[in-house]
């Protein structure tokens, strides 16, 4: 099991240093070598800052008895490393399991510190957005390779004047892809018109619908629109087709 340990011993950057003063809540632990961070296929949702030590990233093989394929091998020599990212969109399984060689000592976040990182902290920013990048990357590459086992499925609706698609306050559970139609959004006060022209590909309630957090605006259909919907368990799969449009959230 992995134990706290005295961040005062530890030389971090004084960026850090002023997050984790406005966040006591941050966990530092140290962990042995062989211990687990994260675990293929869990549905854990906590996130990693590398201090010290060095991290193995593995995913099961797909041959029968074979050991685990290597991905990464992190070491804080060349520099922090964030693991775990992808838990900051919420309801996404591991797809690889996280290890220590040797000791390392780590920050363990919720998803919640990442908000607060990116309102104020922008080394610890970049540095997530450029992790986040390149692990997109990455499963836009599997995405290629099993297209298949990762397609989309959705739903098709053709709703009608007056129809309320979903309401503030709603848990997202579903995405709403805009194909044909007018729908007007109501966020705060404020109205906006939207079209499949004026919006991402479409697509009316992304970053709720990617953190499956409550709607922050009522969405009602204008005359008539024809939707693509999607439930929860394609989020993987959103992430994995439209990562520009997801590092756009960031």
């Amino acid at each position: 099991m992995p134990e706290p340990f005295d961040l005062a011993r530890v030389e971090v950057h004084p960026e850090i240093r002023a997050f984790l003063a406005a966040h006591g809540d941050i966990e530092p632990l140290a962990y042995r070598d062989g211990e687990l961070l994260v675990q293929e296929d869990a549905d854990s949702r906590d996130i990693f800052v590398l201090l010290t030590g060095a991290l193995v990233v593995e995913r099961a093989s797909p041959a029968p008895g074979a050991p685990p394929v290597v991905l990464a091998c992190l070491s804080a020599e060349e520099g922090l490393a964030i693991v775990g990212e992808m838990a900051y969109l919420g309801a996404l399984r591991r797809s690889a399991t996280v290890r220590s060689s040797g000791l390392s000592r780590v920050l363990r976040l919720a998803p919640a510190h990442i908000d607060r990182l990116i309102e104020g902290y922008p080394m610890l920013t970049r540095l997530l957005c450029a992790q986040f990048s390149h692990r997109l990357q990455e499963t836009l590459q599997a995405l290629s390779k099993f297209q298949a086992r990762f397609a989309m499925t959705p739903a098709r609706r053709m709703a009608q004047d007056g129809d309320v698609l979903f309401g503030a306050g709603a848990q997202a559970t579903e995405l709403h892809q805009l194909l044909a139609g007018t729908v007007r959004l109501e966020r705060e006060g404020r109205v906006t018109t939207c079209t499949p022209e004026t919006l991402p590909q479409g697509f009316l309630d992304l970053a709720d619908y990617l953190r499956g957090a409550e709607r922050g605006a009522t969405a009602t259909v204008e005359g008539m629109a024809f939707l693509s919907v999607l439930d929860a368990g394609n989020r993987e799969t959103v992430v994995r087709t439209f990562p520009d449009l997801v590092l756009g959230l960031l």
